[in-house]
């Protein structure tokens, strides 16, 4: 169990059976009771980061710092409230994602609206519950958010989301802070500048922070710090002192063996040293840090689980498994390559005697979950367990083929809680007689 540590949830282990169990909670009985594909969350796994997080601020920084949670990485409402009883905040992207988090008691002071196409209704929505603040990403934004203040006769707390020209070492898809970067105000145009000026010219506005993404799955600290250090640059050329800064997520995490594991101490100390710095030499207050982590906290906690269906000899002879999920519960391996490992439930350490590509079951050719990955001889009906599960998976599922999106689990010892029941088709939006 020890080699798998780094991937699987805190609690998992291999019971008397020699089964896989979670939180005690047998893996296999579990998927014999809720059916599968089965996604099962470990609520001690992401208890544990947050706490684990909430030292690393108080370690690193010398001021006052927060803990928001990136909801696009898996939100439901059960999800949501465990959430709000750690004490963390939430970003949302959506109307959806508000009225999950004010349904699951999510208090508006502890929320942020993100978002770089912002809907009319999402901003209506969100000046009436009172949102903390608005991440405000286009100058255009700016604007229509000023009349629909002006209109409410209400101040509005906002942060904007800054483009830095910050580039990271991950898949395209995952960089968010380069000069193309369909988000944020970019620095090197004067837009994040006259935005500021903008901002603070406005009685409707109070701006009170900056905020910049630079991608997702970095473990690399240093454009962290190039990030704050130009968050500050654009902050000296506007004369303008931020009260909080975020430097967004987007630590990474291992999908399988061969992926190192970077401590999340470097990524904080990165961003509170550069913070301190900048702050040190200009002789301006350390801000309000906000992290927001969302990959980070959830994907290691989720286990998604599998039954093998039929087998077959592929033309070049590598030997096919096919599972019955796939890309419409797991799109990243046919968006992004992701890569991941396998287990098999009953047999978890058995030792591997073949080269299998495990793929899903929709009529793509590119629903294939792991080209290739070692395991034991399976059979029909065997279950695979596919570790690091928890971020990015069900967010971005789909119907696709009318397939149901999974049930969805949250462990504790002596406890098992349906996040998400199983979809019925017959109940969904395209079932129209």
């Amino acid at each position: 169990m020890e080699r798998y540590k780094k991937l699987l949830p805190s609690t998992c282990s291999v019971g008397d059976t020699g089964q896989l169990e979670i939180s005690g909670h047998s893996i296999r009985q579990l998927a014999e009771k809720w059916g599968t594909p089965l996604y099962i969350y470990d609520g001690k796994t992401i208890l544990d980061k947050i706490d684990y997080l909430h030292r690393l601020g108080f370690d690193e920084y010398k001021g006052k710092f927060d803990i928001t949670y990136a909801s696009k990485a898996y939100l439901s409402l059960g999800f949501a409230k465990h959430l709000a009883r750690s004490g963390v905040g939430v970003d949302v992207v959506s109307l959806g994602e508000m009225k999950i988090a004010k349904k699951a008691g999510f208090s508006p002071e502890r929320v942020h609206l993100h978002g770089n196409n912002k809907s009319e209704e999402e901003l209506e929505y969100a000046l009436e519950w009172g949102v903390f603040s608005i991440v405000v990403d286009s100058l255009e934004e700016l604007e229509f958010l000023e009349e629909l203040a002006a209109r409410r006769e209400k101040k509005l707390r906002i942060w904007l989301r800054i483009s830095p020209g910050v580039d990271v070492d991950t898949h395209p898809y995952l960089q968010t802070g380069h000069t193309a970067s369909k988000f944020g105000l970019p620095m090197i145009d004067g837009q994040a500048v006259r935005a500021i000026q903008f901002a603070r010219a406005s009685k409707w506005f109070d701006l009170i922070g900056l905020h910049t993404h630079i991608g997702s799955q970095i473990s690399d600290a240093e454009p962290y710090r190039r990030a704050v250090q130009m968050l500050y640059e654009i902050a000296v050329e506007a004369d303008f002192i931020p009260q909080q800064i975020s430097t967004g997520g987007g630590w990474g995490v291992p999908y399988c063996m061969e992926d190192s594991v970077v401590d999340a101490r470097d990524w904080v100390r990165a961003v509170a040293d550069a913070l301190h710095q900048e702050c040190d030499a200009l002789g301006w207050p350390l801000p309000l840090l906000v992290l927001e982590p969302g990959r980070w906290l959830t994907a290691q906690a989720g286990l998604a689980v599998y039954q093998v269906g039929f087998q077959k000899k592929s033309r070049e002879g590598m030997h096919v498994v096919a599972v019955n999920g796939g890309m419409a519960d797991n799109p990243r391996p046919a968006m992004y390559h992701a890569n991941y490992c396998a287990l098999v439930v009953d047999r978890p350490f058995e030792e591997p005697v073949q080269k299998v590509s495990l793929v899903g079951k929709y009529c793509e050719s590119g629903d294939v979950l792991i080209p290739e990955v070692e395991l034991p001889e399976v059979a029909r009906g065997d279950l695979i367990a596919m570790p690091s599960a928890g971020a990015y998976q069900l967010s971005m599922s789909s119907n696709y083929n009318m397939a149901a999106r999974p049930a969805v689990l949250w462990l504790e010892p002596d406890k098992v809680e349906v996040l998400q029941k199983r979809e019925n088709p017959s109940e969904s939006g395209w079932w129209v007689e």
